[in-house]
């Protein structure tokens, strides 16, 4: 990618989040390390957002300031309205329009909103101009406007096309996403594809199921590849940052288990709950602790562990649980258990074996890619399997014996990143020898 003068990557949908979190914090945590990756090797690297005439200039430090600044774009009017259209009151009013409007209304609405919602956000913003050999990294999560727009007049200009696949679970699992989201992942798969030169997924997971996809629809593909992402540093407890006595006394009481992650559809976590219901009935003191942001696609299974009969007994649910809580529960819980019935990638996997933590988890492609001795799997819908391994650990601290996995970086990450693309776009067959070092 040496050869390349410039280096554009689109942020649009990042920048409206107050949060980083998901696909955000992975496209907040590549820009930075890529942004100094080309700052080292002299390449010109810049952030654009869509506007259906063009992708927009940004300003270097406009991503970090949505984050940082109250005066920030994911503040402006328009990025607020955007958040609500995709927050929970706006799609429970979609799935009641489903009812009684056809499809290709609500889809022309959508799309509207959208392109409107986003060429407001940029209006200001200087136009882009690529040239031949530009390379355009469409990372973000894209399918949220007709990136396909300005990608085509990017493409027309001469600027080469990289597109990042996190996963096919719209189309593969479309029951864990609101209903509207299926057909516009399609539809932007289908416009996006024809116009990348290279396609890059975080896991060798989904760049198989991607290929597979692909073969049962007839559809083209691009050069394709994949990288591992990084992940945080283990973080030096702050002062006075202690995690709430609830917490410490919880993990006190008995052998802990944790799942940590938001409360969605694809997580499970009400089968898990399910498993320590059959446990606790037979008296086993095993606890489960659940740490995650609510969502409303769990809003019964909330309710169900609110009011619980075992919640501050056998079971905790923190909904706002802080970082250093998160590390807490990863160096004081007996194992992570990772019940996900789809995955991308599996961040907390990594997470928490890079902290030391031990983890139980579903036998998902992509976990078995990351896995290391300290990983332990069982068949994703067989509960005596998960309730055999969660006895064993209540039974036997193993915490000691396995060593944390060696960190993985973000700036590993993007560099990995960074190689397969530029192998890809150069038509080079085989993969770079450093890409892939074991876990």
């Amino acid at each position: 990618m040496s050869a390349a003068p410039r280096v554009f990557m689109d942020v649009s949908y990042t920048r409206t989040q107050r949060v980083a979190v998901g696909i955000t914090r992975t496209v907040r945590r590549l820009e930075e390390e890529l942004r100094s990756l080309c700052a080292v090797e002299g390449i010109d690297f810049r952030t654009v957002s869509f506007h259906t005439q063009g992708f927009r200039e940004m300003a270097p430090d406009a991503l970090a300031a949505t984050i940082h600044r109250a005066d920030a774009c994911a503040d402006a009017p328009a990025a607020r309205l955007f958040r609500w259209i995709t927050g929970a009151f706006f799609r429970r009013l979609v799935l009641i329009a489903l009812h009684v409007l056809p499809w290709r209304l609500l889809r022309f609405i959508w799309a509207t909103t959208s392109r409107k919602t986003f060429d407001v956000l940029s209006r200001t913003e200087p136009a882009v101009a690529f040239s031949p050999g530009d390379v355009l990294l469409l990372f973000d999560a894209s399918w949220n406007y007709p990136v396909w727009i300005a990608a085509a007049k990017a493409r027309a200009q001469g600027a080469r096309v990289v597109l990042l696949m996190y996963d096919l679970i719209p189309l593969r699992h479309p029951d864990f996403t609101h209903k509207l989201v299926p057909p516009i992942f399609r539809l932007w798969l289908q416009r996006m594809l024809p116009l990348s030169d290279a396609v890059v997924c975080i896991s060798r997971a989904t760049e198989d199921d991607l290929h597979l996809f692909a073969r049962e629809t007839a559809m083209a593909l691009p050069p394709t590849g994949h990288f591992r992402l990084g992940s945080d540093p283990v973080r030096t407890p702050a002062a006075g940052r202690r995690p709430r006595d609830e917490l410490e006394a919880f993990t006190r009481g008995g052998p802990t288990f944790a799942a940590i992650g938001s409360f969605e559809p694809k997580k499970n976590y009400g089968f898990l709950l399910e498993v320590f219901e059959r446990l606790w009935a037979r008296g086993e003191p095993a606890r489960l602790l659940l740490i995650g942001r609510a969502s409303a696609e769990c809003e019964a299974l909330i309710a169900r562990v609110r009011q619980h009969p075992e919640q501050g007994r056998r079971l905790l649910a923190l909904f706002d649980a802080t970082d250093a809580e998160v590390d807490f529960a990863y160096a004081n819980c007996r194992a992570l258990v990772f019940p996900s019935l789809a995955e991308g990638f599996g961040l907390p996997l990594v997470e928490a074996r890079t902290r030391g933590s031990l983890v139980i988890a579903s036998d998902l492609p992509c976990f078995a890619e990351l896995a290391d001795e300290g990983v332990e799997t069982y068949p994703r819908d067989s509960h005596a399997a998960l309730e055999r391994l969660v006895l064993h650990h209540a039974a036997h601290d193993r915490r000691g014996e396995v060593a944390p996995m060696p960190p993985f970086t973000w700036g590993q990450g993007a560099r990995q990143c960074w190689d397969e693309a530029s192998r890809l776009l150069a038509g080079v067959s085989q993969p770079v020898p450093h890409r892939f070092p074991p876990p």
